[in-house]
């Protein structure tokens, strides 16, 4: 796996002398039944994942090899969820969508998927990746099903707000989609990337087209995400 990502984003990893995590051959489905309604929900859903790992700084790092498994949302928000995780390859998986994603990534760095299928479910973005996240490769994936809604959707969601982005950070950038192809997609709804804050992709040998939000849009909407809530006495 790390000469692969080593590859695939043209450095060495630093992560050669750790354990490493590996799922193979797995299945795992979201329970909605077991978690109660977020608040910050719509009414009746669950935020939570079939399958997700998670780091932060002061705990041990360990690259993640997920391979030939099937991720199912089962009716919550996503399929696999990556918060800062580094070092991540994802192999031969199927990947089924909740109401929110089927891939959530928030922070992180040098996260592959290789072969997998990506399928959505009344879902409102196949992949999000934002607060940061610093290369993300997709390569001989296949992203089926049109996602939910034309006017809040992509294939590939970059750059979006997240809880993160109350203070400056990077933008989400190196993102990869190579050799990926569509199934049962609606030709209107080939939107394959919806750029936020965030850099352009790198697309090669795959169609679709690359949605750029106006920078304008981006500031407005930071600065009404940011804006100080008021607090009324009664």
């Amino acid at each position: 796996m790390e000469l692969l990502l080593e590859r695939v984003f043209a450095r060495k990893s630093s992560n050669k002398q750790l354990q490493m995590k590996i799922i193979k051959n797995g299945r795992f489905i979201g329970d909605p039944t077991k978690l109660k309604p977020d608040s910050g929900q719509p009414f009746g859903k669950v935020d939570a994942n079939a399958l997700g790992f998670a780091w932060r700084p002061g705990w041990r790092r360990e690259p993640i090899l997920i391979e030939n498994c099937v991720i199912d949302a089962n009716g919550v928000a996503e399929g696999l969820k990556l918060s800062y995780c580094h070092d991540v390859t994802v192999k031969k998986c199927t990947i089924i969508g909740g109401y929110e994603d089927c891939v959530d990534i928030v922070r992180g760095r040098r996260i592959l998927f290789e072969d997998c299928r990506f399928v959505a479910k009344n879902t409102k973005h196949h992949f999000t990746i934002k607060c940061s996240v610093n290369g993300v490769a997709i390569i001989n994936c296949t992203f089926v099903n049109d996602f939910n809604k034309i006017w809040d959707g992509a294939f590939v969601d970059m750059g979006n707000w997240g809880t993160y982005n109350k203070e400056d950070i990077p933008k989400t950038n190196n993102i990869k989609i190579i050799n990926c192809s569509f199934e049962n997609v609606s030709w209107w709804k080939r939107i394959l990337t919806r750029r936020l804050y965030a850099e352009n992709a790198i697309v090669k040998n795959t169609t679709g087209f690359n949605l750029k939000i106006p920078k304008i849009f981006i500031k407005l909407f930071w600065w009404y995400k940011r804006k100080p809530i008021k607090m009324i006495n009664k």
